[in-house]
């Protein structure tokens, strides 16, 4: 992710590990203590060096970079399936979900080259995409999307400070995992946050 700060990347796979764990894995149904614990072995676990080289660094080349949004939205799991602090409200998941699977086949079908149209280019200094997500943003904050409008808002502000080693918008803003990941969480029933799963 950071390729400058080595301790901030292994954070982020540290945080990868940990929010798909919560998805895939009955945490929530562990007492406080030992969701505490799993994710202090977790990321315990991508800190040791195997063969020279940290764990986090295979996971990483494994998986690839997380978009800052992806780190955003897993931060967020993390908080709400381990320790019941929900961000998100439940329409603002639905919404989220929506805009996320409208960028995915706006960018995936082009970049792979099905048309001659590369909307990847669009991520590189494109006004237009930044002026796109700003009227996202505003929307979000006028609907009281708060998290959202900060989670786009921190993809921006990483992607003009060249925080990933990517120069592209698109990657500070999408990534596969992160797809599959909102398409997993749905909304909770009985609160205004969401349930992993």
């Amino acid at each position: 992710m950071i390729s400058s700060t080595p301790l901030l990347t292994g954070l982020a796979m540290a945080v990868l590990c940990i929010a798909w764990a919560s998805i895939l894995l009955p945490m929530n149904r562990l007492p406080l203590a030992a969701r505490v614990l799993v994710i202090f072995i977790i990321t315990l676990l991508l800190m040791l060096p195997l063969a020279e080289l940290p764990v986090w660094y295979y996971v990483r080349g494994v998986f690839g970079d997380s978009s800052v949004t992806a780190l955003c939205f897993y931060t967020a799991i993390i908080l709400q399936q381990n320790f019941s602090w929900p961000l998100f409200q439940k329409d603002e998941l639905v919404l989220l979900r929506r805009l996320t699977l409208a960028a995915a086949l706006l960018l995936y079908p082009f970049a792979l080259g099905l048309t001659q149209f590369d909307s990847y280019r669009l991520g590189y200094s494109n006004l237009w995409l930044v002026v796109i997500i700003l009227i996202i943003t505003l929307f979000c904050w006028q609907k009281k999307y708060y998290f959202m409008a900060l989670m786009m808002t921190a993809a921006v502000a990483a992607c003009s400070l060249q925080l990933l080693e990517s120069h592209n918008l698109w990657d500070y803003l999408l990534d596969p995992l992160f797809i599959i990941a909102v398409i997993l969480t749905r909304p909770g029933p009985r609160h205004q946050g969401y349930v992993p799963g």
